[in-house]
């Protein structure tokens, strides 16, 4: 069941994938782009967020080319990451 905190405004492309929306209210950007998936939530969510998620995925360009689901899903796995870490309870 998708989580109602996290709204999604705008996703998709290649190269990078990109998207944008609030989780619990707070913007939040999400970018994949060749060899990693980041998700930045709080502040300037794309240059200064109060918190981000990094991880990797494939080798260089796998990133850039995943689909729109599988990009909700790694929103979806930092979205609960940073409430665990910020004790937001739903």
């Amino acid at each position: 069941m998708p989580d109602p905190t996290i709204i999604i405004t705008e996703i998709g492309g290649n190269c990078p994938v990109q998207a944008e929306g609030t989780i619990d209210g707070k913007p939040f950007y999400f970018r994949a782009r060749g060899a990693l998936w980041s998700l930045g939530v709080g502040g300037e969510p794309c240059g200064e967020p109060e918190w981000e998620c990094v991880e990797p995925y494939g080798v260089w360009p796998d990133a850039g080319w995943i689909t729109e689901d599988q990009a909700r899903g790694f929103i979806a796995q930092a979205a609960r990451q940073w409430k665990e870490k910020n004790d937001v309870t739903r």
